[in-house]
């Protein structure tokens, strides 16, 4: 059960999506469903704050990708400065990180968006990594711990990465922003705006230069956008190769979709993206792993 309102229709739309690009033209709805529907509607209105709120604006995000992005201006009271502009020191990778960590830590813009006891989330893994995975931006567990990917989706992601058996020392995690966005709704919750975004992605792209995997997976819609920037719904741009700095990037779901649609359809839509990011790294991949969440299983 979502408490969140905008959460749930977030969730219902995203699967709506997915249903139509698998061909889907009809769906049938109980009387129950429609009910639990009409209280999410009620409750998202009874909130105070303006509908814009939940659902912003389109603006066009400048210099994230090759191309540009839809997402949501900052709130007024919300003044984000230009992108940084700085010089990772030559060195070895871990020199490298070490500096770029630092300057992070030291940024005041960053700083401004942390309370007392929160860390700026920097990515966490092998900086040999064949395969960088880019998630959302931070959550409040992820800046309290300053590590990515902390909490009931890392832990999802976890698990499917073991099914994969990609080796550890082949992974690196990261998300697209430092800091996590200031909730501006009573729900606790928003995407980063195209500001935020713009000013995080230099930090973003340094960690991926000093990484330099041979694959990027890109996982959700934020990470997508935020690295290619085409403005494509996660439900299209799935499943297809593209790149980022000359390097072969793949979209897939993020694992909070499957925790809140833990279907055998949004499983393996899921698994095939992954299929084939271990294709690309030769992974080696048995029959039981191809066969992973099909009917027959």
């Amino acid at each position: 059960m979502i408490d969140d309102p905008a959460e749930a229709l977030d969730v219902l739309i995203e699967e709506l999506r997915r249903q139509k690009a698998s061909g889907v033209r009809h769906v049938s709805v109980s009387d129950a469903s429609l009910a639990a529907l009409k209280a999410l509607a009620i409750g998202a209105a009874s909130s105070p704050s303006p509908a814009s709120l939940l659902r912003p604006p389109v603006a066009v995000l400048p210099a994230v990708g090759p191309k540009s992005a839809a997402r949501a201006e900052a709130p007024a009271q919300l003044v984000i400065p230009p992108p940084p502009i700085f010089t990772i020191p030559s060195g070895t990778k871990a020199e490298r990180m070490q500096a770029l960590t630092a300057l992070i830590q030291a940024c005041v813009e960053t700083r401004r968006h942390l309370a007392a006891k929160q860390n700026p989330v920097v990515g966490a893994g092998s900086l040999s990594a064949k395969v960088l995975f880019v998630g959302d931006a931070p959550t409040i567990e992820e800046v309290e711990s300053g590590k990515p990917f902390v909490g009931a989706s890392g832990d999802l992601l976890q698990r499917i990465l073991a099914a994969t058996a990609i080796p550890a020392e082949d992974i690196f995690l990261v998300n697209v922003m430092v800091w996590r966005p200031e909730p501006p709704t009573v729900f606790g919750k928003r995407p980063p705006t195209v500001k935020e975004l713009a000013f995080n992605h230099p930090y973003l792209k340094a960690q991926i230069e000093i990484v330099r995997p041979q694959v990027i997976v890109a996982l959700g819609g934020q990470a997508f956008e935020a690295l290619v920037g085409s403005g494509v719904p996660i439900t299209q741009a799935r499943g297809q190769w593209r790149e980022f700095a000359g390097i072969p990037l793949m979209a897939t779901f993020h694992p909070n979709y499957l925790l809140h649609n833990p279907s055998a359809t949004a499983k393996r839509t899921l698994w095939e993206d992954f299929l084939l990011v271990m294709e690309k790294l030769a992974v080696p991949i048995t029959e039981k792993q191809r066969a992973f969440f099909t009917a027959s299983k």
